[in-house]
């Protein structure tokens, strides 16, 4: 116990010191996987506990118990899910998800879909802009949300097609222009692309974001959207083989479910598709939940004495922007057709064309990429 305890301290003063270090965000990241990794391994043959990837599985048969007894309501989650196919598809899942079809789910997703679209989204773009610690990755996220398209084609795309249209239109646009631009500096020799912003960056705790509100509102992600995967494979009565905690060497950053995936790929299309979109659902609705307390916090925040309570108080203020703004973006993120994400499984299982569903995977593939290519030349 005692070495245990001075391993997870040795860790913590290490994590520190690296974060303290003049370096630079990437060289930080490198080094603290490593530790981390490092501290994973030990603790795994320390105590024989499962682990992938170097991340640490703290495996337990009691959240299954409170999955089972979330999963009594099946109508309610049922309905749930279908709401979320059309928050995350508009008015493409009615001809996608046809067995599903129901006009309260579609009135009620729409509904959604709205003030996701004209509240939560603007509002997460900027928030996180204000947190982001690097100046560039600060123009980076708010000219996310700033494409060139007309106001009536913005409108037409996320209600014909959901946040996944509006993603998938956006790193396509945004992929493109960064094509040409290389284009014209591999060929031509144009420097523009030195200073392009990238499209996207990834959101690091204790690297390019707050560590300890990072790591809270990433847990709070994580743990909807794993759970509400779980509670709609107790309803279409997958077994749960086991459930936990993940951390990555003494860094708590979620839970997981572990569904029986051979009974899981045999079920019928519609209750895969409900377990497979109700991540992001669950993240949907998660980020409309925060953004109206975290509403509340803007305005009683600036009411408040300066002291200690005013800093516990900012702290839960970021910790509720973040998990607001996280929830969005991973929910958005998980509907693109990209292998290992949701959204790819879910437009395998309901298109029947395999060959369009394979061009699509690999075009975005390419989209994705190349908006990241801009950091290579930072």
């Amino acid at each position: 116990m005692f070495s245990t305890l001075l391993l997870i301290f040795l860790s913590l003063a290490l994590f520190y010191e690296i974060l303290s270090l003049p370096l630079s965000g990437l060289l930080k990241f490198i080094l603290i996987v490593a530790e981390m990794y490092t501290v994973s391994f030990v603790l795994s043959k320390k105590y024989d506990l499962s682990t992938e990837m170097g991340f640490l599985l703290l495996k337990s048969k009691k959240g299954i118990t409170i999955i089972d007894k979330l999963a009594k309501n099946a109508k309610l989650w049922n309905f749930f899910a279908d709401v979320g196919t059309v928050i995350s598809y508009g008015l493409l899942s009615v001809l996608l998800f046809k067995k599903q079809f129901s006009w309260k789910s579609l009135l009620a997703g729409l509904a959604i879909l709205s003030v996701l679209s004209f509240l939560v989204a603007p509002f997460s773009l900027h928030f996180l802009s204000s947190v982001l610690t690097t100046s560039f990755e600060k123009k980076a996220a708010v000219s996310f949300g700033n494409d060139n398209l007309a106001s009536l084609l913005f409108l037409v795309v996320m209600y014909a097609g959901g946040f996944f249209s509006l993603i998938l239109l956006g790193i396509f646009y945004y992929g493109a222009h960064i094509a040409i631009l290389l284009f014209n500096f591999l060929i031509f020799g144009q420097q523009t692309i030195t200073t392009t912003q990238p499209g996207g960056t990834f959101l690091l705790p204790g690297i390019n974001l707050p560590l300890l509100e990072g790591v809270l509102a990433l847990a709070i992600v994580l743990v909807v959207h794993e759970g509400s995967h779980a509670v709609l494979s107790r309803i279409a009565s997958i077994p749960l083989l086991s459930s936990g905690i993940v951390l990555f060497g003494i860094i708590p950053i979620g839970a997981f479910v572990e569904p029986d995936e051979k009974k899981l790929v045999r079920l019928e299309q519609v209750k895969q598709t409900r377990i497979l979109v109700a991540g992001s659902t669950a993240n949907f609705i998660t980020s409309v939940l925060f953004f109206i307390i975290f509403v509340c916090a803007a305005v009683v925040m600036p009411l408040l004495p300066a002291g200690f309570f005013y800093d516990a108080f900012k702290f839960l203020y970021v910790v509720f922007g973040l998990t607001f703004s996280l929830n969005f973006v991973v929910a958005t993120v998980n509907l693109l057709p990209l292998p290992l994400f949701d959204g790819y499984r879910i437009l395998e299982l309901n298109v029947k064309n395999k060959t369009l569903v394979k061009a699509i995977m690999y075009a975005t593939i390419g989209a994705f990429l190349l908006n990241f290519v801009p950091w290579l030349f930072i």
